[in-house]
């Protein structure tokens, strides 16, 4: 019921990646997963099926971020059809980590930079008692599959163990994956010593800029 495509467009320019897991394709860890549409009649079939009849959720967003307030915009214009009023909290980071860490919320939207390993993508976020897994999400086989994976020295069964943790959690709806960014950016000649790692993320602790050379 999440229109991924109107939100990567409308926060990034189009330039985005839609994606219905965590890791983007391109990554040796990735992991085909078409499972959702959207569907508005599927989505009212789905909540009659359930028995359930949400009427008010409040969504957490940060102003930290601000391509995260407008896809809460587009989730909360997806949901209206529902009889779903999402009532937007956009709060300063610090509130943000705050409310997060004590479940005050009923959604929350979040992103992150930084991850190589796929365990640093899964475990912390979706392990039973994992040290950001603010929505409380517990599976048993969810918990084998990242153990196993954290143990497992053969490159092709970890691959595995990892493809099925990821398309359980997707499966179990523990996130709404949503899109990976673009990373784009633009530097000097004469800028060296960082290190632009293969996740996107770029690393300053090193660089200088050699005044002498051109740009």
């Amino acid at each position: 019921m999440i229109d991924r495509d109107s939100i990567a467009a409308a926060t990034s320019y189009r330039t985005a990646t839609v994606n219905q897991l965590a890791i983007p394709p391109g990554n040796p860890w990735h992991t085909d997963y078409d499972r959702y549409r959207y569907d508005i009649d599927k989505a009212k079939a789905l909540l009659a099926e359930s028995g359930a009849a949400p009427k008010n959720l409040d969504m957490l967003v940060t102003s930290e971020y601000p391509e995260t307030v407008t896809a809460a915009q587009i989730i909360a214009d997806n949901l209206a059809p529902l009889g779903i009023t999402v009532n937007i909290r956009t709060v300063d980071f610090a509130t943000w980590l705050d409310e997060q860490n004590n479940g005050h919320f009923d959604m929350l939207m979040m992103g992150w930079l930084g991850n190589i390993d796929p365990d640093d993508f899964y475990y912390a976020q979706h392990h039973t008692g994992g040290s950001s897994n603010a929505q409380k999400f517990s599976d048993p086989e969810v918990d084998r599959l990242l153990d196993a994976g954290r143990v497992e020295t053969d490159e092709a069964k970890r691959k595995d163990l990892y493809a099925k943790a990821a398309t359980r959690i997707a499966d179990q709806v523990s996130y709404l994956y949503l899109y990976n960014p673009s990373v784009i950016q633009a530097w000097a000649t004469n800028l060296s010593g960082y290190d632009a790692r293969r996740d996107g993320a770029i690393r300053f602790r090193g660089a200088q800029l050699n005044q002498g050379e051109h740009q």
